[in-house]
């Protein structure tokens, strides 16, 4: 029996980079797998790729909506949800402190920390029903020193931990 065998992930950002490769590593391992992204061609590629254990929804995660049909999906898909993968990314310059655009910062505010609120908050939903479930919000060293990135990545990442050690105490 494989390791992740039964059980149904779904990973934000899962058309490139490490959304992807965790999207095969989980397949590989047993796993059924909702890739969940923008880029529909390569998330459609992917699916493809991995067979009748993945599936494609085109998710942009800034968006409510999207995300609860992302987490909808899976359950009606496949049956389940034990695994979420707040993985969703998008990068950002560095500015300095009196020249920050704060319409950048809302941005990359709402993928790295308001997206994984929306991810944890429809996840859980479907996760208490059955008493279990596992929640992976990706971060960075970022978020806890500073100095190694953009104002609006690392306060974002910073935000995120805790946001994940918040839901943890009342999950865990």
């Amino acid at each position: 029996m494989l390791p992740l065998e039964g059980k149904v992930a779904v990973i934000t950002g899962a058309t490139s980079g490490i959304g992807a490769r965790t999207a095969e590593v989980f397949v590989a391992n047993g796993a059924n797998v909702v890739i969940a992204g923008r880029r529909q061609d390569r998330g459609e590629k992917l699916a493809r790729k991995l067979g009748d254990a993945a599936s494609f929804i085109r998710t942009d995660v800034c968006a409510e909506a999207d995300v609860k049909a992302m987490i909808d999906h899976a359950v009606d898909r496949f049956g389940r949800l034990d695994c979420l993968m707040n993985n969703a990314g998008r990068g950002s310059q560095y500015a300095a402190i009196a020249e920050v655009d704060l319409e950048q910062f809302d941005a990359v505010i709402a993928v790295h920390l308001r997206a994984v609120l929306a991810g944890m908050k429809y996840a859980t939903r479907v996760m208490a029903v059955k008493g279990a479930g596992s929640i992976i919000n990706v971060a960075s060293v970022n978020g806890f020193r500073a100095g190694l990135g953009g104002y609006y990545y690392s306060a974002a990442k910073a935000a995120s931990i805790h946001l994940t050690r918040c839901a943890a105490m009342e999950l865990g």
